[in-house]
């Protein structure tokens, strides 16, 4: 599954567009994230929001972009074995 974590103007690891993280499920997706960019306030994620597949292929930002920018990076989570 695909997770979407976007950001904002500023005070987040970019300004605009968003990171993709390939994760189980969630919650794995948000620890993949936050193991990345760690929060800068305990409890409080370092992004915007976080959308999954179906959500943020409703926003159309994967077409106009997030303050005209688009995906910064790809985090992949793979159980071997």
């Amino acid at each position: 599954m695909k997770f979407y974590f976007t950001y904002g103007s500023g005070g987040h690891p970019f300004v605009g567009g968003w990171t993709e993280v390939e994760a189980s499920d969630a919650h794995v997706a948000c620890r993949l994230f936050r193991a990345v960019h760690p929060d800068k306030i305990n409890g409080i994620m370092n992004c915007s929001f976080c959308y999954s597949q179906e959500q943020f292929n409703a926003t159309g930002m994967g077409e106009t972009g997030n303050f005209d920018q688009f995906c910064h990076e790809r985090i992949t989570h793979t159980i071997c074995g």
